[in-house]
């Protein structure tokens, strides 16, 4: 399979920044990606922010369920690194578009009118690929999005796992074909990204965080064939365009 390669500031970047803000989606764009991916939740008076985490604590001076705020009380409160607000999906959208494209990963289920609503009101350049590991709520995505790319991620999935995949996929016989399958890097195996290739499947892979050597790990990958990596760390991904360059 041919493609572009997918550089993608993993929320933005997970070093030196707090996460899906701002500036850590501004440096992932500095130091090359081609995407940001950034995890989106409703508050309790339905609004869409960026954020991981269901709760508070490890990224902000707040605390308990995000969902048990409403948008004016978190507008106070700030992340603990930078001092950074909590971004709302329509500010970035608008803030980013055109500079830089999409993933969109989904934290929870009944999102998608909302952020179906957003993506067609802000015009983005080229739809953006949403993200998740719900495959009935990615098919309720493209229903709504022809147009935009599905990316399964598949390590936490609740059913159609890994050894399904690996398993259907070796007879082309899926019950589920996302345009991209996204993949813990200490699970990826060449057989994975084979089965991925075989049916036409674009192949990715993130945590790069917790290794020892992130850039000897994804020239691993690179060198057997994956179609994207999400970094962790953003100064990374400029010395991967450059090795790559190289080669």
């Amino acid at each position: 399979m041919k493609s572009e390669f997918l550089y993608i500031g993993h929320r933005g970047t997970r070093t030196d920044f707090d996460e899906n803000t701002i500036n850590a989606f501004e440096k992932a764009i500095e130091y090359g990606a081609n995407y940001i991916e950034l995890d989106v939740r409703k508050t309790k008076d339905g609004q869409l922010i960026i954020m991981h985490d269901s709760t508070l604590d490890r990224m902000t001076y707040g605390a308990g369920r995000l969902d048990n705020h409403n948008y004016d009380e978190l507008k106070t409160i700030k992340t603990k690194k930078c001092q950074e607000p909590i971004p709302l999906l329509s500010e970035v959208l608008k803030l980013l578009n055109r500079r830089i494209k999409f993933m969109i990963e989904l934290k929870e289920e009944h999102l998608h009118d909302e952020i179906t609503k957003l993506i067609k009101e802000n015009d983005l350049i080229e739809e953006p690929i949403i993200s998740g590991r719900d495959m009935h709520v990615l098919k309720l995505m493209k229903a709504k999005l022809p147009k935009c790319r599905l990316c399964y991620n598949i390590t936490k999935a609740q059913e159609f796992k890994l050894d399904d995949f690996l398993k259907q996929g070796a007879q082309k016989k899926l019950i589920f074909k996302p345009d991209i399958i996204s993949l813990r890097s200490s699970l990826v195996s060449s057989e994975f990204i084979e089965t991925c290739h075989k049916n036409e499947i674009l192949s990715l892979s993130w945590d790069f965080i917790v290794s020892e050597n992130p850039i000897k790990l994804i020239k691993s990958l690179i060198n057997i064939g994956i179609d994207g990596i999400l970094f962790d760390n953003y100064k990374n991904i400029s010395k991967i365009k450059q090795w790559i360059k190289s080669k």
